[in-house]
């Protein structure tokens, strides 16, 4: 008997070279590939060169600016005065025989301060009195009081109790009213005894002393 051949082990034998063979046709079709779009692309660049070659090109001149000169300004020298002369000298001595001499005002000093005066008793061993007595009070009171016309238009009337202070000189200060009627009779009563005369100052261990003193003020409507 005669072998026969199997027709699958044929096709094995065959496979390998088949294999290269489409390994072969498929780097020819990217080689080939490749190869065309290089000269496709410098096909084009070409192109581009000549068709840059074809545009004049524009030739741009820069200007140098021009550099500006330095203004040189025109400094105006000193005036100088020129030397005096014996005129000149005459006149300045007269200017300064004309101007008087201010003179320097002499400088104050500030005075001392006159002392702080005790504060005045309330209780003297011997108190202010009005010269001549209370009679010469009553009287200088009558002669120098007047009625205030509007106290007298309302009928205001009444006694005011008027408080002071004498001075060991006599004089009197600090009148202020305790007690009074109206504003206006209250003036009034103020008035008059600031207007009285120097009284006999108090007295205490035998020396002066400012005392303070109150006294009362009719006002009455006849």
């Amino acid at each position: 008997m005669k072998s026969k051949k199997n027709p699958q082990a044929n096709n094995e034998r065959l496979r390998i070279p088949l294999i290269f063979l489409g390994f072969f046709i498929v780097g020819s079709i990217i080689t080939l590939s490749f190869s065309y779009k290089e000269v496709v692309v410098l096909a084009s660049t070409d192109r581009e060169l000549q068709e840059k070659d074809d545009i004049p090109e524009k030739t741009i001149i820069k200007e140098d600016p021009k550099k500006e000169e330095p203004v040189v300004e025109d400094i105006p020298e000193p005036e100088v005065d020129p030397p005096p002369t014996e005129e000149t000298k005459t006149k300045e001595n007269e200017d300064k025989d004309e101007k008087p001499d201010i003179e320097s005002e002499p400088i104050k000093f500030d005075e001392d301060p006159e002392p702080a005066q005790p504060e005045p008793v309330d209780f003297p061993d011997q108190e202010a009195s009005f010269p001549g007595g209370d009679a010469a009070m009553k009287k200088f009171l009558a002669e120098n009081m007047n009625y205030p016309e509007m106290a007298m238009e309302l009928g205001d009337e009444g006694r005011v109790y008027v408080e002071f202070v004498v001075n060991r000189d006599g004089s009197i200060e600090q009148v202020k009213i305790l007690k009074g009627v109206s504003g206006d009779i209250d003036g009034e009563a103020r008035r008059v005894v600031n207007s009285m005369p120097q009284w006999t100052p108090a007295e205490l261990n035998g020396e002066r002393v400012r005392a303070r003193c109150r006294i009362p003020i009719n006002f009455k409507l006849q």
